[in-house]
């Protein structure tokens, strides 16, 4: 089953897109949503795959809580303002649906949700990033970004030129991004191997991660391992075996 949310603070936009949802065998809505509040309760209560987020809501925009999204639930924005559709797109949306919109492209909808699923589509890793800073919302550009580190509940986003937080797990991110392009080394530390300047030996079995700026992230034995296999791959790609 896809299990769905409605964010919508139009009623009768609401009723037409749970409507439309209920012509699909494979389809549950488990909640919907007036405005922001009651989104990030049931964000909290309820174990989705794909959200319908309208752009304008009350307090605020569907944008304003993208940071709190899941980032293994897939997005569908719904709005009748076209304009916000290159956003949403860099910030790996599912789909984007300009109101007024019928059946048959929801249906289409479904099916890019339904691929997603099945692993079947090319890339699901995003261009950017949003994190939250005071009252604003910034895009950060995922090429900028050297490294993330666990801290508790949030991530630290390092790049060349400052730090953000951001509101999610680093299991998550790990499972989103291409993995021999973001290695996670240590149980801590998921680093971008483009930004690595070098690898050095640390201790027996170990790897330190060298940056431009000199810090250093040191691997585990796993990690170490990652790296190793991922560097010894690429050998073997460019020398044609």
């Amino acid at each position: 089953m896809i299990r769905a949310l409605i964010a919508d603070d139009e009623p009768l936009a609401r009723q037409a897109l749970r409507r439309f949802l209920a012509a699909h065998a494979d389809v549950q809505v488990l909640g919907e949503a007036e405005d922001l509040p009651s989104l990030r309760a049931l964000l909290h209560t309820q174990r989705a795959d794909v959200l319908f987020l309208d752009i304008t809501m009350p307090g605020g925009t569907g944008l304003d809580i993208l940071p709190e999204v899941p980032l293994d639930l897939a997005l569908v924005f719904t709005t009748a303002h076209a304009e916000h559709a290159a956003h949403a797109f860099a910030i790996d949306a599912v789909d984007y649906l300009v109101k007024p919109f019928g059946a048959e492209r929801v249906r289409t909808t479904l099916e890019r949700v339904r691929r997603r699923r099945a692993g079947t589509v090319t890339s699901s890793t995003p261009e950017s990033l949003l994190v939250r800073l005071g009252q604003r919302l910034h895009v950060v550009s995922l090429d900028s970004v050297w490294r993330f580190e666990g801290a508790d509940d949030y991530v630290r986003i390092i790049t060349a030129t400052r730090e953000w937080l951001h509101t999610d797990t680093l299991d998550a991110l790990t499972r989103r991004f291409d993995p021999t392009q973001f290695v996670r080394v240590h149980r801590r530390h998921l680093i971008a191997l483009r930004h690595v300047q070098r690898f050095e030996q640390q201790g027996d079995r170990q790897l330190a991660a060298i940056f431009a700026d000199g810090s250093r992230v040191v691997c585990s034995r796993d990690g170490a391992t990652r790296v190793r296999a991922i560097a010894r791959a690429s050998e073997d790609s460019a020398s044609g075996h």
